[in-house]
């Protein structure tokens, strides 16, 4: 595959990335590109109404980037839309989804190491990416650094209860999920952003997330062993089974320049 072949983003790269810049304490979804979108996206309807909340939101900009692009569900709409579009993600396999769901102008590259120009984009989509890296603030500075304008992303309403339930059970058994990062649902109470917006409700099915659980489908159950999972999930279903969630989506946009700031080192 050659990911800096399409004239498109080629005049906003700076150079190739290598191999040995993908750090280990990112996290890869090579493991579950065939199942991604199954166990992590929204309603049919709920996923219309994101994608046509995002398209107004980025009204305006030309130049996306898209952060974490993984299987392509926002840069597909987004490119059809008629936005100039860039994908970068560190998981090949979710790169090959993309570029299967139509998607062009892909990189294959670290969310730390950008190979992208200053300024190179008017905006960045960045969604359920910086919980995945360990030096989140350092791929924070990096989209910074290539982002004239905007930060978008999107945050859930309400957690649902049974993922802390999850987390408790499993803290009962001596194990924790590993989360690397801060989430982008964190950012927004250490930096506010512009511009809060609703973007979609959808009703959750707890089966449906309790079967992804026992055949653990998330990257913060990887790490746990195969027999402790399969306690915690058979506890919860006794308690969430057959039951269902209602959740709301919000986007959220943060100004560049506030984002910079919070970057900046105490002492600059």
């Amino acid at each position: 595959m050659s990911v800096f072949s399409r004239k498109a983003i080629s005049k906003r790269c700076t150079h190739t990335l290598t191999t040995w810049q993908c750090s280990e304490v990112r996290v890869s979804f090579d493991r579950v590109a065939e199942i991604y979108d199954r166990t992590r996206g929204f309603p049919s309807h709920a996923m219309r109404q994101l994608t046509q909340a995002l398209t107004v939101e980025l009204s305006g900009y030309k130049a996306i980037l898209d952060a974490g692009v993984g299987t392509g569900r926002y840069a597909r709409s987004l490119q059809e839309s008629g936005f100039e579009v860039a994908g970068i993600d560190i998981a090949r396999a979710m790169i090959g989804k993309a570029e299967e769901r139509g998607v062009s102008d892909l990189v294959l590259g670290d969310a730390c190491f950008l190979p992208f120009k200053n300024n190179s984009f008017d905006a960045t989509v960045c969604i359920h990416l910086l919980h995945l890296i360990r030096e989140w603030k350092a791929a924070l500075q990096e989209i910074c650094r290539v982002t004239r304008s905007a930060l978008v992303s999107l945050i859930y309403v309400y957690k649902n209860p049974m993922w802390d339930a999850y987390d408790r059970l499993l803290k009962a058994y001596g194990y924790e999920g590993r989360r690397f990062g801060k989430g982008e649902w964190e950012l927004k109470n250490l930096v506010s952003p512009s511009r809060s917006v609703f973007a979609a409700a959808y009703d959750a099915v707890a089966d449906e997330r309790l079967e992804y659980l026992s055949r653990r489908a998330y990257s913060y159950q990887w790490e746990i062993p195969e027999d402790i999972n399969e306690k915690v999930v058979e506890k919860l279903k006794r308690q969430f089974a057959g039951t269902v969630f209602h959740q709301e989506l919000l986007l959220l946009t943060w100004d560049i320049e506030d984002l910079q700031a919070f970057c900046e080192p105490a002492d600059a």
